[in-house]
């Protein structure tokens, strides 16, 4: 079968500024889409479609383990881990490696284990927005989504975040796919895993009551994980304090504002985000646009076509929470919608693990902003908000708005 030709380039400045608009197009047109992925030339498939997106999240001969990608891809300088510890994080590893080490953290992120945070929460929000008066103008991103997130994980791991302004970048560096950014990449990935592995060694010699207290005595006393594996699981909170709920609470913000129907109903009744409101702002337009690449560990056929063992696939949960052939009218919010489960959080084994407290502290930023500045608006034109250009991510490099 001849590759389909689209009538845009993927990942571009363009697709940048209304995404949907393309995964709609590849949705109907080819949903499961052979692509060269321009850094490297490496062959690879980019999954729209909802029902195809659960199988695969849901099928374990998709590997996340990037050892298992094909020869171009080890070769173009895509790996994430590039053969570091990182290559042991949770979202990195096949069963039954992946059960062990998942299973050691689960505990502390049980519902009722997060439960135990909003008083954590509760606290960091108020502090951050201290300060804050109507008429101020505030970028939400810089001020309040970065800051919230990191600093409620820096409490639970039981360290001091002062590094948080280089943490951001160097978790922005390790996602990148500018061929500029390249040659920093290798420093930015060696400066988060020695941050990860200082944190762990001081809670070695003063351990706490706190989550990296609580991993080490697994690995150390209990033996049920390694030395790479603990510091691995130190890592991936780490980056996912920084980065992935930060995103979230922006996106979240943004949509409320871009739907002023939807902001009413929060300020008239928060409540409604701890049921199917932060659900559907999940779906609407979740931190992640793709989940890490999945590598099939044999030939493996979907959607109609032959994918390859090795050749890297792009999930694009972006597509699949707004497919109309399961969410009626997908573009549209509504805090109301129930009905068939999102993906923004994945699905099957690599579901995410800090669902709950992701939930959790996004829930309380949400409500108690919009409980305080009910009037909250945009201070620039909304066509001047800027995402992030990395494929993988729904970021936004800010968001001023006047309070």
């Amino acid at each position: 079968m001849a590759d389909t030709v689209v009538p845009f380039e993927l990942f571009s400045s363009d697709y940048f500024r209304d995404p949907y608009a393309a995964l709609d197009w590849l949705r109907v047109n080819s949903p499961v889409h052979k692509y060269v992925f321009p850094l490297g030339n490496v062959p690879m498939w980019v999954v729209t479609r909802y029902d195809d997106a659960v199988t695969i999240l849901g099928d374990t001969r998709f590997s996340t383990a990037e050892w298992r990608g094909s020869a171009e891809f080890q070769a173009s300088g895509l790996s994430i881990s590039a053969g570091t510890v990182l290559a042991q994080t949770i979202p990195g590893l096949d069963p039954p490696q992946h059960t062990k080490v998942r299973r050691c953290a689960m505990s502390a992120f049980t519902p009722r284990s997060v439960d135990r945070w909003r008083e954590d929460v509760r606290r960091v929000v108020d502090q951050t927005i201290a300060d804050w008066a109507p008429g101020q103008e505030r970028d939400l991103v810089a001020e309040f989504a970065a800051l919230v997130p990191s600093e409620v994980i820096s409490t639970r791991l039981g360290f001091a975040l002062e590094r948080r302004e280089q943490l951001a970048l160097d978790i922005d560096l390790l996602i990148s796919t500018d061929p500029a950014d390249f040659p920093r990449i290798p420093d930015a990935r060696e400066r988060i895993i020695a941050y990860g592995r200082e944190l762990v060694a001081l809670k070695r010699a003063e351990p706490g009551d706190d989550l990296t207290s609580a991993f080490i005595r697994a690995a150390d006393e209990e033996g049920r994980i390694t030395q790479d594996e603990l510091d691995a699981l130190v890592i991936i909170m780490i980056i996912a304090g920084v980065g992935t709920t930060k995103m979230f609470i922006t996106n979240a913000m943004l949509a409320l504002l871009d739907h002023p129907d939807q902001l009413k109903m929060i300020a008239d009744d928060p409540a409604i985000l701890g049921g199917t409101g932060i659900e559907e702002l999940l779906r609407y337009e979740s931190p992640v646009a793709s989940v890490p690449w999945r590598f099939p560990s044999e030939d493996i056929r979907v959607g109609g076509q032959d994918i390859g063992a090795g050749e890297p696939v792009m999930v694009m949960v972006a597509s699949a929470n707004r497919d109309p052939e399961v969410f009626d009218d997908p573009h549209r919010l509504d805090l109301s919608r129930s009905g068939a489960r999102h993906l923004g959080l994945g699905h099957g084994i690599h579901n995410c693990l800090g669902a709950a407290a992701a939930r959790l502290i996004s829930e309380m930023a949400l409500a108690t902003l919009v409980e305080r500045f009910p009037g909250l608006r945009l201070a620039i034109p909304r066509n001047e908000v800027r995402r992030h250009e990395i494929w993988a991510l729904n970021d936004y490099r800010a968001l001023p708005v006047i309070l």
